[in-house]
């Protein structure tokens, strides 16, 4: 339900993905509402991507719900799978309080 209310925000962040790496995101697939495809142009390096996306993920993410990004290379030989907001998920569920020994 969360990623239904953060669907336009997800949009949005995937539109910043586009607009920042024109050059290298071919197109965008979801396969569920929190696992999205991102097929990248041909030549382009999945892991160069993941990268160069984890550097400035902080600053494009502005939702809480968790998805799970995959970045395919244009041969679809190679996929790396990219975790955003999973902890918060874990966190939002944790207990109140934590002992510690």
């Amino acid at each position: 339900m969360e990623n239904l209310k953060e669907s336009p925000k997800i949009y949005a962040f995937l539109n910043r993905i586009r607009l920042e790496w024109p050059e290298v995101v071919e197109r965008f697939e979801f396969k569920t509402a929190s696992v999205i495809y991102i097929h990248l142009k041909e030549g382009i390096s999945s892991i160069d991507f993941q990268i160069n996306l984890s550097q400035k993920i902080d600053s494009l993410v502005d939702f809480t719900a968790p998805i799970i990004l995959y970045h395919i290379e244009s041969d679809r030989l190679n996929l790396r799978s990219h975790p955003i907001n999973w902890y918060s998920e874990i966190n939002k569920n944790a207990p109140e309080s934590v002992s510690s020994y």
